[in-house]
């Protein structure tokens, strides 16, 4: 195998796997160890992946997406989500719904009544009074990125509120840096939801497992997942610090 198929090979396991041996590496590439630990070294100077004791990392850093680029991708799954999401609104609940594609489409969904809503996303008041939900929007700064009102004078509003479930959109997971956003302002809102609910709940699909972006904003204890996708790889190592909600029977469960 010539230097580049044996670059490529390396770093599509290490984007699927996250980790990856080298004997794993040398399986994969039928080369030696030596030369595997090679094209390592070349890969990390290049900022590709990260060296660790009898191996190498791939940590992918997300970066933040335009609304429309986001309102796209993996949309059938979203609207699954959104779905099983807005099954979980009980009749005279007062919920925080934040800005994103998915929760975005929980709009249709909503069926139970005397739901009072409150919101920072601009995409979402349209759909919410024109069904009759007592909706309620934070005043701020509008980021165009996201369409999400962001700003101080949203965290004051929000440590005054409480909510009894939240739903919050989410740019990656992963085991070491749990549920995190690219935006710092971003992060504050979703932070100050979930410590305001007494039940929240993280919209996540697939595509999020296993990546981390720039800021945490709470841990996996923090709240639950609502997936597409409940038996992923991923959500089976995560299963003791979280709850998940998806698959066929909308089961919500953990194994603490």
């Amino acid at each position: 195998m010539i230097t580049n198929q044996r670059y490529e090979k390396i770093m599509d396991y290490l984007k699927e796997k996250g980790t990856g041996s080298v004997n794993d590496l040398v399986d994969i590439t039928h080369s030696s160890a030596a030369t595997v630990r090679r094209d390592l070294t070349h890969l990390e100077s290049k900022g590709l992946l990260k060296r660790v004791h009898g191996g190498a990392t791939v940590e992918q850093m997300e970066r933040e997406e335009d609304y429309t680029e986001k309102s796209v991708k993996n949309l059938s799954k979203k609207i699954k989500i959104a779905q099983m999401a807005s099954e979980l609104i009980e009749d005279g609940d007062t919920v925080f719904i934040d800005a994103g594609t998915t929760t975005y489409e929980m709009m249709p969904f909503i069926k139970a009544s005397d739901v009072i809503v409150v919101t920072n996303s601009i995409t979402l008041i349209d759909q919410l009074v024109r069904n009759g939900h007592g909706t309620h929007v934070l005043g701020g700064r509008i980021k165009p990125a996201t369409k999400a009102v962001v700003g101080h004078d949203v965290i004051e509003k929000l440590k005054t509120l409480s909510f009894d479930k939240c739903f919050i959109g989410v740019n990656a997971i992963d085991i070491n840096h749990s549920f995190t956003t690219p935006d710092e302002d971003e992060a504050y809102i979703k932070r100050t939801a979930v410590e305001q609910a007494r039940r929240s709940f993280v919209l996540a699909d697939s595509s999020k497992f296993g990546r981390s972006a720039f800021v945490k904003f709470a841990e996996l204890e923090d709240a639950s997942i609502i997936t597409e996708d409940p038996d992923h790889p991923f959500l089976v190592k995560v299963r003791t610090r979280t709850e998940i909600t998806g698959g066929e029977s909308n089961d919500l469960y953990s194994d603490v």
